[in-house]
């Protein structure tokens, strides 16, 4: 990257993750509010409601938010004319889903609960699809600062509201409606924050909605087959075991969403830049994605060693003792989350260089290997192999990533940070495992500086990573 571009990313990335970190802190104290107030059985039916809507939320947009981030980072001028589509295409496309969504749970195994949920949780995809649409616009810009302020504010509102639902123990359904006010408020100042970017409007531009369909119709596919293979765990317990176990691995599941909130941040940082320079410089490309896996690996392994030595502290802390059991597989799937963030930088640079339909057939591997697996395994060892499973599967597409990455990109990042995380991971679970029942609030800010401490002191490579990207601009490449 060259200077100036590593100090936008870097700072993009800063800004993000101080937003982030509200974020954070709201989605704590919403997660302790939610599972306290409904208790593992209600909270399954509620983490099943929310994922299966998010499932077809994928078919929803059918690749069209990556493929407009892609194409307005390299034709800013067509900005208003693509993102106006989009808001109406995937509005449209949204009810469509929405409506077959609810028509297919009437054939699955699930009470009345559910399938109402199913329903309300519609009204927040549909404003979400709307809002993510717009906020296009802030992360081809890199100016994803704007779009987290909405997210923050949207999840306060959110918290405000499911707080009055459990003052005046509204209920079940009250609790989901409160997600669809937080995605309202999100909505709104999302839109304010990005007017001075655009002048949107909702277009309907038959030509256009073709190009954009075509063109992330093969993305739509791979990231759908995606979401099934990240979701079907969720899915495929929900069909066998109560509603309990699906509440509890859901809750592991939140909680590793959590935790990947860094990487994820930088991700969508890098994609726009990465983007860019696929179409003007390759080598600049090779380097971007290099830079990129140096540092998540650095980012990951703290990660999944702390968070796998903290699992039972930060269950605790996060919804109580009646949550016990999402502690084995929050252990397990941090692995899996660790793998995800890797993968995510191969997955961007593939779609950066127009590749995503050559990519399918990987997305297709993972998702049989997943479901096959899942569906042998889940019935008679419950949520600790679905968790097992997402991590082999997180193991089946960096494989596979291997030879499009030296087919389409001509290369294939090494690991150069890896044996210095590795060493820092060993030194912060010396450390970690004699105190590891002190409170989380204590141990881990303490480990995570040892693990910085010892990485930056062994491995050059990581403190070029970490100079490169605090680069001023004006400073030499």
């Amino acid at each position: 990257m060259s200077a100036l571009t590593k100090h936008r990313v870097a700072s993009n990335t800063v800004i993000q993750l101080v937003g982030k970190l509200a974020v954070l802190v709201v989605s704590l104290v919403s997660i302790g509010v939610i599972t306290r107030y409904l208790g593992p059985d209600d909270y399954g039916r509620y983490a099943l409601a929310l994922m299966y809507v998010q499932l077809f939320g994928v078919l929803a947009d059918v690749g069209i938010y990556t493929t407009v981030v892609r194409d307005i980072s390299k034709e800013p001028e067509r900005t208003e004319e693509l993102v106006g589509n989009a808001i109406s295409l995937r509005s449209v496309l949204s009810i469509l889903v929405i409506v077959l969504g609810g028509l297919i749970s009437l054939a699955l195994p699930y009470d009345k609960d559910v399938r109402v949920g199913i329903l309300i949780a519609g009204v927040p995809l549909l404003l979400g699809m709307i809002t993510t649409s717009i906020a296009a616009i802030l992360q081809a810009r890199l100016r994803m600062g704007r779009a987290v302020i909405g997210e923050v504010l949207g999840r306060a509102a959110a918290l405000a509201l499911v707080v009055v639902v459990v003052v005046l123990d509204l209920g079940f359904y009250a609790v989901l409606v409160a997600a669809a006010g937080g995605a309202a408020v999100h909505l709104v100042v999302v839109w304010l924050l990005t007017r001075g970017f655009a002048h949107l409007r909702p277009l309907a531009e038959r030509d256009v909605w073709v190009r954009l369909l075509k063109a992330g119709l093969p993305l739509g596919v791979a990231l759908a087959i995606n979401a099934v293979y990240f979701r079907a765990d969720t899915l495929i317990i929900s069909l066998f075991e109560p509603y309990e176990q699906v509440g509890l691995y859901s809750l592991a599941y939140r909680v590793l969403e959590v935790a990947m909130v860094l990487g994820t941040v930088y991700l969508a940082s890098v994609f726009p830049v990465l983007s860019e320079a696929v179409a003007r410089d390759p080598e600049r490309a090779r380097r971007v994605i290099q830079t990129s896996s140096d540092l998540l690996v650095v980012v990951s392994v703290p990660v999944v060693v702390g968070g796998a030595l903290l699992a039972p502290e930060i269950i605790d802390l996060a919804a109580g003792e009646d949550f016990s059991g999402a502690v084995e597989p929050l252990q397990i799937l941090l692995v899996a989350g660790g793998l995800a963030w890797i993968n995510g930088v191969f997955g961007y640079a593939l779609i950066a260089v127009e590749r995503q339909a050559s990519a399918l057939w990987l997305n297709v591997t993972g998702l049989v290997f997943n479901v096959a697996l899942n569906f042998l395994l889940v019935p008679r060892y419950g949520i600790v192999a679905a968790a097992i499973v997402t991590v082999a599967s997180e193991i089946v597409i960096l494989a596979g990533s291997v030879p499009l990455m030296r087919r389409y990109l001509g290369f294939f990042p090494p690991p150069r940070t890896l044996a210095a995380a590795l060493l820092g991971g060993a030194a912060m679970a010396a450390v970690l495992w004699p105190i590891r029942d002190a409170p989380v609030l204590v141990t881990a800010p303490l480990v995570l500086a040892l693990y910085a401490v010892v990485v930056y002191a062994v491995s050059p490579v990581t403190r070029a990573v970490i100079a490169g990207l605090r680069s001023p601009p004006g400073s030499v490449s």
